[in-house]
């Protein structure tokens, strides 16, 4: 273990250890919380500004070690096929009105064996560290665009199920007549379960992929500290408190609403009334880690009913 994950790890357990001493207070804190959330219609408090180019800026984040097709199996949950090569796939697509240019984040690059693959198939192959994992990719990506014009950007990995649907036009039509969603998602967790504090409710976007915009981007690094999240964190578990889970709360901190699209293909949205709202009384679809319930775990939904 390096020094870095080490110092990482320590952070984690200092947190959840302090979450344990703190548990008589957290567990009603949560509990009062869940109380006073808001039972009114969501209203909504900011809106993204507009997009400036008809440019996609589309990233994905793929580990060295992985072969082009893989399988993976969700905790409690189902097994499907994913892998980069359906990534590249699936952006070839083409979406009127847009032009989308691609780029391949991998890191560990040295063990990959079909790098002249990707190329071919990619407008940019950059190699990044892996500290920070996924979010490394991501942030890679956030500071080669962010002085760019204001535009629509896909932040996503390789852990996307296979099948191909083209999803991207109704995407973003869904993100153009719904200006106050910040992000854009496929696939949600309602609580974190990296803490012994298990009522919590957190409701937040899986990493895995994301639609949002430059400018959105730009924001939430700002309320970060002008860091991107997840930057250099070495440790997964700490990462997704850190990054995953973060990403979404500072979304909704700057006022923005979430969504995402469910695998019936229909939209929820979801968001704060006011500043101790966690949306609970509001939230009318299934709670927990949604890829455990859902038949096709991870999979990328055409938008059916965007009601």
């Amino acid at each position: 273990m390096s020094i870095s994950m080490k110092k990482h790890a320590l952070r984690f357990y200092f947190k959840v250890g302090i979450e344990l001493l703190l548990l008589p207070v957290l567990y009603p804190f949560e509990a009062f919380k869940k109380l006073i959330s808001s039972k009114a219609a969501l209203r909504a408090q900011t809106r993204r500004s507009p997009v400036q180019t008809n440019m996609v800026h589309v990233s994905v984040h793929e580990w060295g070690g992985y072969a082009l097709e893989r399988q993976k199996t969700i905790k409690h949950g189902s097994t499907f096929i994913c892998g980069l090569q359906h990534q590249l796939t699936r952006f070839k697509l083409p979406v009127e009105g847009y032009q989308l240019n691609l780029t391949v984040t991998i890191s560990d690059m040295e063990k990959h064996t079909q790098l002249g693959y990707i190329q071919a198939n990619a407008h940019q192959v950059i190699g990044v560290s892996n500290a920070g994992m996924d979010f490394s990719g991501y942030a890679t990506q956030y500071h080669r665009i962010k002085h760019l014009p204001n535009a629509y950007v896909i932040l996503s990995n390789s852990s996307v199920e296979k099948d191909q649907q083209a999803f991207l036009e109704g995407y973003i039509g869904y993100m153009e007549e719904n200006p106050e969603v910040g992000i854009l998602g496929v696939s949600y967790c309602t609580k974190i379960y990296q803490t012994f504090v298990r009522n919590n409710f957190n409701p937040h976007i899986q990493s895995f992929f994301y639609l949002t915009t430059i400018d959105v981007l730009r924001e939430i690094v700002a309320l970060n500290g002008g860091q991107f999240p997840g930057h250099n964190i070495s440790h997964k578990l700490l990462l997704i408190r850190e990054a995953e889970v973060r990403v979404s709360k500072l979304a909704l901190k700057l006022g923005y609403q979430l969504a995402v699209v469910q695998e019936n293909g229909k939209v929820y949205k979801f968001g704060k009334n006011h500043g101790w709202d966690n949306g609970f009384n509001n939230w009318k679809i299934p709670k927990g880690d949604v890829r455990q319930v859902n038949k096709w775990p991870n999979r990328i939904n055409k938008i059916k009913n965007a009601s």
